[in-house]
């Protein structure tokens, strides 16, 4: 009769269920690698960042620079800390040539490609030892020359010599063995391909009701 409501049939066929699976275990496919993808880019930025911070030096040579002129710290308004001049000048150990001089000397020690070459420990007391010998001479035969002309600024002379020896030793030891420079590389082949581990890293992975259900 045309004016029949037809026969309702709540039976879900075995074909019904597998589809709702399918569509279910590919959602969550996509859902997973969109997650890997995520934690593989955020994973690299931070390496990124990391390795760049292993071979900036200009931080260091900063450093020195205001360590050489004698500036000082302070504070400004919002708290940061900033760099003044010494007004005193009876207590600013270099003159201008005292300051270049030094920062020639310093620069040509503290850059990357010393931070990213390969030596040997023993080869870096060598070079130390070599280099705060030559400091200490250049010093002694040029006390008025750059600005030491005082009691009290040569009373800083050991002070200088450890205070800049140590700073370059320091960039030296990131190499020792190619340390800095393997890691880089490293880096370089996990940006290219993946970690390995890259799922393992991430939340682990529960298991879908739907992937529940044909178990």
């Amino acid at each position: 009769m045309s004016g029949q409501e037809p026969e309702y049939n709540d039976e879900i066929s075995d074909d019904d269920i597998n589809n709702l699976i399918d569509k279910a275990n590919k959602s969550e496919s996509e859902v997973i690698k969109l997650t890997s993808m995520v934690n593989s880019l955020s994973g690299e930025k931070r390496d990124e960042n990391f390795l760049h911070h292993q071979i900036e030096t200009s931080e260091m040579i900063d450093k020195l620079e205001h360590f050489y002129r004698g500036d000082v710290q302070s504070f400004d308004n919002e708290g940061n800390i900033i760099w003044k001049e010494q007004k005193n000048k009876d207590l600013v150990t270099f003159n201008e040539y005292g300051v270049s001089s030094f920062m020639e000397i310093i620069t040509k020690y503290i850059d990357r490609n010393t931070i990213l070459s390969d030596y040997s420990e023993q080869r870096i007391y060598e070079i130390m030892a070599d280099l705060g010998d030559e400091i200490i001479l250049f010093m002694l035969c040029n006390l008025t020359r750059i600005g030491m002309n005082t009691q009290f600024k040569q009373s800083k002379f050991r002070l200088i010599i450890i205070t800049t020896t140590h700073i370059i030793e320091s960039t030296y030891r990131r190499a020792i063995r190619g340390k800095t420079l393997i890691e880089l590389n490293q880096s370089k082949v996990v940006g290219q391909f993946g970690s390995p581990q890259g799922m393992s890293q991430g939340r682990p992975r529960k298991e879908g009701f739907f992937s529940r259900l044909v178990h």
